[in-house]
């Protein structure tokens, strides 16, 4: 842990006028700013970590940036004055009144000519990107930089010519209250012993797995530059590997549309699971990249951000493309299109023209105000942001009925079958299967329609970890009785998240080792087997099986061209509102797909004969 910069609050002074400011060296700003006519600095505190110099700072420059002009002779009292003031804002963030002071600092400039010789390269640098002291060191080691002065001070420079914005890392609020600058969460900052500032500081502990966000820190960001002109500078073409749709096909002119459009800002793209969102980004993101504009895919799961960065740069070979994760060892990589998960946004700052959040509904990007905060302070004032999901947020969708939010619908998947609607059924003796004592017939029916009439595999999805063991056992015990041929061998895995074989159970059951995963949520998304079944028991726990996540379980089916047709129950005691609004919610999509002549002849068939059309 390295030691902390503190900083102390001033005054500087010219024949009539002042400015206020903050500096850990007062050289540097009698340097800055002695063209402007200032010519001394008043020290008016003694040294304070980020946390207390900042805040008091901003408490005497107002709106006016600090700056005002004093009749001659009246010096000793504005100095007077601006004390007072802090003293006032020293009781709000309990800050000791033995800190103030009225001291005229000892400066020599000359010594500082070199820095301002880096200020340029920091700024290129750091464009885009908030990042803590430490973290820009990395950066520079890795872009294989040597200053040969002090980093801190080039920052300075740099905050001095307002081209970089300097943060408390832990900003004081008053009463015992602070918040994050870099994560904008207030509840997890808590005090710790601080090695590096010798006492008791503060840090949080809701971004503390990206490293440590203290009180003694200070936080540095730099916007970027884009270009928000309509005309492009040059032609970007997507490299089109599958054929779109019609649906797709829909849904990427209006996306690319909406890239042209400079009123409209967001736009939230509904589409059925498996419907295939990625490839129709493809010419919003070229537009975006042929107005020099950077692209940002965000997406909560990191297997996901594997797979889309291989997408992306096939389809934009002559364009950079970097992959960020938390073991990624591009994080400091420049790129044109950064593919990531949102958590390593939070280390962007005002940098993109458009943002494509996919999976908005996803854990853990969906309950964290952390995540959703970095994916709008990444975003460049005035670029887009485009959200895609296949269940929207209750606030997205009243957003898109006030008409706040334009919706772009992918109804159909793209071999033009409808999603599979799920059977809801009633199983009173369910309890007894959770307790792993007997499985009721109706679900032995449903494994043996599965196994041995549909010839797939079947995903059972299960609230617990707990009731998973049990449950994957009973299964094993069952296929050993009829009506099952005798199955011998593993025909039944278990995966959760704490499995420390999750991975290799996921690979042998997408080859098809084995018949039937049971498994807890962890796989509601990201796998994609030709031919599968899905039965999610215990349906009706509505605290674990919301209807996006029963939506999504579902999804799981009918994704291959081999078996577009396929089966999905939701098992329960009883029915539950969230059952129904996942069935309804499917059911809609796929009636939206047939109205707008999305599906199959074929298809449209299949939902004429269960009078779903």
């Amino acid at each position: 842990m390295t030691g902390c910069l503190k900083y102390s609050v001033y005054i500087a002074a010219g024949s009539s006028h002042y400015r206020a400011g903050y500096t850990h060296d007062p050289s540097l700003d009698v340097g800055f700013f002695s063209s402007q006519g200032y010519k001394d600095i008043y020290l008016l505190t003694c040294p304070l970590v980020p946390g207390q110099a900042i805040p008091l700072y901003e408490s005497i420059s107002g709106e006016g940036g600090g700056k005002g002009t004093f009749a001659a002779g009246t010096l000793d009292q504005l100095l007077e004055g601006k004390i007072r003031e802090l003293k006032g804002a020293a009781r709000k963030f309990k800050i000791p009144a033995e800190v103030f002071q009225i001291k005229k600092a000892a400066v020599d400039s000359n010594g500082h000519r070199r820095i301002f010789e880096y200020a340029p390269v920091m700024e290129e640098v750091l464009r885009g990107r908030i990042l803590f002291l430490t973290e820009i060191e990395r950066l520079l080691y890795f872009k294989k930089l040597r200053l040969g002065v002090e980093t801190e001070d080039v920052l300075h420079l740099l905050c001095l010519d307002n081209k970089c914005v300097r943060l408390p890392a832990i900003r004081p609020l008053g009463r015992n209250r602070f918040i994050c600058s870099r994560c904008g969460q207030s509840d997890g900052v808590v005090p710790v012993a601080c090695a590096s500032c010798g006492g008791t500081c503060y840090h949080c502990e809701n971004c503390l797995s990206m490293g440590e966000s203290r009180f003694c820190q200070s936080l540095y960001a730099v916007p970027g530059q884009w270009d928000r002109s309509r005309l492009p500078v040059r032609q970007v073409e997507p490299k089109m590997l599958v054929s779109l749709s019609p649906a797709q096909e829909n849904a990427s002119r209006a996306l690319r549309q909406f890239v042209l459009q400079p009123e409209q800002r967001e736009k939230l793209v509904w589409a059925a699971c498996g419907a295939g969102k990625t490839e129709v980004t493809f010419r919003a993101i070229a537009e975006a990249l042929s107005r020099r504009q950077k692209v940002l895919f965000a997406i909560p799961r990191k297997d996901a951000v594997e797979e889309i960065v291989v997408r992306i740069r096939r389809a934009f070979p002559r364009i950079s493309v970097v992959c960020l994760h938390g073991t990624s060892r591009e994080r400091f990589s420049e790129a044109e299109v950064v593919v990531s998960t949102t958590h390593q946004v939070m280390r962007f700052y005002s940098s993109f023209g458009l943002v494509i959040l996919d999976e908005i509904d996803a854990y853990p990007y969906n309950t964290s105000p952390m995540l959703q905060a970095g994916i709008m302070r990444a975003r460049a004032r005035g670029g887009k942001i485009i959200y895609m999901t296949a269940t929207p947020s209750e606030e997205l969708l009243k957003r898109h009925k006030k008409g706040e939010l334009d919706c772009v619908w992918i109804p159909a998947r793209y071999h033009g079958y409808p999603v599979p609607e799920p059977e809801l059924v009633i199983e009173k003796r369910l309890p007894l299967m959770e307790a792993g004592d007997k499985i009721p017939e109706s679900v032995i029916n449903i494994i043996h329609e599965t196994l041995e009439g549909d010839l797939a595999q079947l995903f059972i999805f299960v609230p617990t970890v707990e009731t998973g063991f049990r449950i994957a056992r009973l299964v094993e015990k069952v296929l050993k009785l009829p009506p099952f041929n005798n199955f011998e061998g593993g025909w039944v895995q278990f995966c959760h998240s704490r499995d420390g074989n999750r991975e290799e159970k996921l690979a042998a059951f997408r080859k098809g080792s084995y018949p039937i995963l049971v498994t807890t949520t962890i796989c509601e998304r990201g796998l994609t087997l030709p031919r599968v079944n899905v039965l999610v028991l215990f349906a009706d726990r509505n605290k674990i099986f919301d209807s996006s996540a029963l939506i999504q379980m579902a999804g799981r089916s009918g994704r291959s061209r081999d078996y577009p047709t396929g089966k999905v129950w939701f098992a329960g005691s009883r029915y539950t509102s969230e059952m129904k609004r996942a069935r309804d919610i499917i059911k809609k999509m796929n009636r939206q797909a047939f109205e707008m002549g999305f599906l199959r002849p074929e298809a449209e068939f299949i939902l004429e004969r269960r009078g779903r059309c």
